[in-house]
């Protein structure tokens, strides 16, 4: 009786994990999944870069620079590029303020921020 009772237990143990390996994701198609594109400014309103050389982390410092731009008046979008250390916002020009974009990233230890280009 505790053979069959083994033996149960061992094929239900083994039937459920090729089920779950079966609809697990592999790590290609994870890396396919993460790498889509993310449309940015598809309105084609007027840009502003900035130049952010203290972003050191893509995850947190990226994410904190992306996260304080979208909460100035004005911006409609953000596109961080980590590699480049730069950050290109979509803006409505009558709103958004440039300078205080900068003071805003300077008060959260940005300091090397500028603006390089306003369209």
């Amino acid at each position: 009786m505790k053979t069959l009772a083994t033996l149960a237990v061992a094929a239900l143990f083994v039937t459920g994990c090729q089920t779950e390996s079966a609809s697990t994701t592999t790590e290609v198609e994870k890396t396919e999944i993460e790498a889509t594109p993310v449309a940015f400014n598809v309105a084609g309103a007027p840009t502003a870069e900035f130049e952010v050389p203290d972003m050191m982390c893509q995850y947190s410092c990226a994410a904190k620079v992306k996260e304080v731009l979208t909460a100035q008046t004005g911006v409609k979008d953000v596109k961080i590029d980590f590699d480049s250390k730069k950050a290109i916002v979509a803006v409505d020009k009558a709103e958004f303020d440039g300078e205080a974009a900068v003071a805003a990233l300077v008060d959260y230890q940005f300091s090397n921020t500028k603006l390089i280009i306003t369209e």
